[in-house]
Parts: C-alpha cells; sequence; structure tokens
C-alpha cells in the first residue's frame, strides 16, 4: 500500500510513530550485538545494519504471513521484519541454543516457521529467493518473495540468472538492492559499470530507486513494486540508496572511506532514525513521547538479550543433529 494510503488510513503521525518505534528497536537490537562481539561473547566477522534501519522497518508493514524473505550477510533487521522471534534470533547470534540451536550463527539464519533465511555468500540469495517464488508458484500461493542483496551483488552472474528465470517463469519476487555504496572496501564507483537500476531493464521488469533514508519515499517504492509483483505475479527490482555506519564487519579499520563521509551521513540531517524523528516532532508530537517510545523499545531489546542469554550453549552430543537427513 502506498504512503498515502496509510496516511489516509490511520493519518501521517501514527505511521511515522509506528515506524520510528521499529527504527529505534531494530538500532538498538543491532547495538546489543556490537556489544557481544566487541566483548568476545559473538566469535567471527559480524555484520551489522546500524545506519540502514529505515529500509527493514518500512518493509515490515508490505510483508504478509505467507510471504518468504531471503537476507545476506547483513540479515538481522530484515529478519525483524519478517516476524522472527527476537529471542531465537539473538540467542543464535551468540552462539547459544536459539533459532538454530546455535548451527547457523550470524551468516546461516534460517527460519522454516516465517519463510526467513540469508546466506553470507555474496549474491546466492537471488537463486534460492527465485526457488521460492517457483514454489510460491507452483502451489497457487497468494504469496511473494523478496530477495535482499547489497550494491556488490549485482555484478553476480548468478544474480542476473535468477533475474532471467525470474521474468521467463513469472515469479512474485521482489529484487531488493541495498545499495550502500560500497562493496566491501571498494567504491561502487570502481566496481560497478553503469547505474545499478539498469540492470533490470535487459529483463523487462518494474523497477525504480528512492532513498533509502526517507521513509515515506522507500514506502511509496516498495509498495508500488510490491503491489506489481502480487497483482501481475511477475518480478521487479527496488534499488534503495542507503549508508551503513559501521565498518563492513566489526573490527573493519574503515580507511577506505573518505574524511568525513561517515560523520555526515550519522548526521541529524542524513541519519534516517533522526530524520523520521524530525518528521514527527513536526506533526506535533512532544519530544517527552518520543523519548518514552525509544525507552520502550530499548527496554524490549535489553529484556530479549537476557532471555537469550540464558539459553545454554550447544552440547557437542547434538553436534550431527540436523545435519544428516533422518538424523
Amino acid at each position: 500500500m502506498p504512503v498515502d494510503a496509510y496516511h489516509r488510513a490511520g493519518g501521517l503521525q501514527p505511521w511515522l510513530t509506528q515506524i520510528y518505534q521499529r527504527m529505534v528497536t531494530m538500532r538498538r537490537f543491532e547495538e546489543a550485538i556490537a556489544s557481544g562481539s566487541a566483548s568476545g561473547q559473538i566469535h567471527g566477522e559480524m555484520h551489522l545494519g546500524i545506519g540502514q534501519e529505515s529500509v527493514a522497518a518500512v518493509l515490515a508493514e508490505h510483508l504478509r504471513p505467507a510471504d518468504a524473505v531471503v537476507s545476506t550477510h547483513r540479515a538481522h533487521l530484515h529478519a525483524l521484519a519478517q516476524g522472527v522471534d527476537p529471542v531465537e534470533l539473538l540467542a543464535e547470534v551468540f552462539e547459544r541454543d536459539g533459532l538454530n540451536h546455535g548451527k547457523g550463527g550470524h551468516l546461516h539464519l534460517f527460519d522454516p516457521a516465517r519463510q526467513f533465511m540469508c546466506t553470507g555468500i555474496v549474491g546466492a540469495g537471488a537463486p534460492i529467493a527465485t526457488g521460492y517464488a517457483l514454489a510460491q508458484r507452483l502451489r497457487g500461493e497468494d504469496a511473494i518473495t523478496v530477495a535482499v542483496s547489497g550494491d556488490g551483488a549485482m555484478n553476480q552472474g548468478a544474480v542476473f540468472e535468477a533475474m532471467n528465470l525470474a521474468t521467463v517463469r513469472g515469479l512474485p519476487v521482489l529484487f531488493l538492492v541495498e545499495d550502500n555504496g560500497y562493496s566491501i572496501s571498494v567504491p561502487r564507483a570502481r566496481s560497478t559499470a553503469g547505474d545499478l537500476i539498469d540492470r533490470a531493464r535487459p529483463f523487462g521488469m518494474a523497477a525504480g530507486l528512492c532513498d533509502g533514508r526517507d521513509v515515506e519515499q522507500t514506502d511509496a517504492l516498495l509498495g508500488s513494486l510490491l503491489a506489481t509483483v502480487r497483482s501481475q505475479r511477475a518480478p521487479a527490482m527496488a534499488v534503495v540508496a542507503v549508508y551503513r555506519f559501521r565498518g563492513h564487519y566489526e573490527g573493519d579499520l574503515d580507511r577506505y572511506r573518505p574524511a568525513g563521509e561517515r560523520e555526515q551521513a550519522m548526521s541529524a540531517a542524513d541519519d534516517p532514525l533522526q530524520r523520521v524523528r524530525a518528521r514527527l516532532l513536526a506533526t506535533g508530537i512532544g519530544e517527552a513521547e518520543l523519548l518514552k517510545l525509544a525507552d520502550v523499545a530499548t527496554d524490549n531489546v535489553a529484556r530479549w538479550l537476557a532471555a537469550a542469554l540464558q539459553r545454554p550453549a550447544p552440547d557437542i552430543s547434538s553436534a550431527r543433529e540436523g545435519v544428516f537427513a533422518g538424523a
């Protein structure tokens, strides 16, 4: 549903309030994981979506229970948008008996009940998502799949093959590209020829782009394209410009971005969370109410984390369970 319809149904302020609280929750969620990574509770490379919350927060408005989402190595926000249990998710990321009994970790999250999964292989989510969409079509389901990728994945052959198959077979999949401008440490201008939106044109699929830091623009674009995918049972592509506040991974020295670029992106003028906050203030909501919303989000995440950390670490005797068919 386009953003104007939300405004007509309930008014701008209630809609923005819901988006704001979801974005604060998502940021606090990622900050909790960042703390776990820094403390050594979480091992290995960790990729966070701090600064990119607006896209997942809006996507949650448009997803239905039967839909599927296939995400990337930066997956936590999309999992929350899809309704994955936050305690189960945190327990898994913190290497406890969580979503996948401690065997998936940060890069291999899988929730069959919510039809959510992610992969750490760049570009690999597109063909998997196309498989979800093919199954939806063969079963005659009124559902769609969202294939999330970054701008770097749009140079992968597997993505083009998936887009081709989705078009030829008329599959209900939205290719959602979160363009943060960097393929790890390489600026898009040095890694990618042409505009990302041009990737959709040879396949004749509906496509659009927007400033992903602006929730109203993002809502209008995703609402329109998802409506197209649902009604036409055909693929589409959305390119949303975002900016990650952290390095590619936790511990990344992040010396490849120009001086001042990240500071500008994190300023009140550009931070998507602060932009929504400013929009709410302009509608007449008070500072006290916004603080209350933020406190609720902070308390929720703290409660989820405490519950997750109560989960035991996986027992070594369970190492082969769920790995082999019939085990």
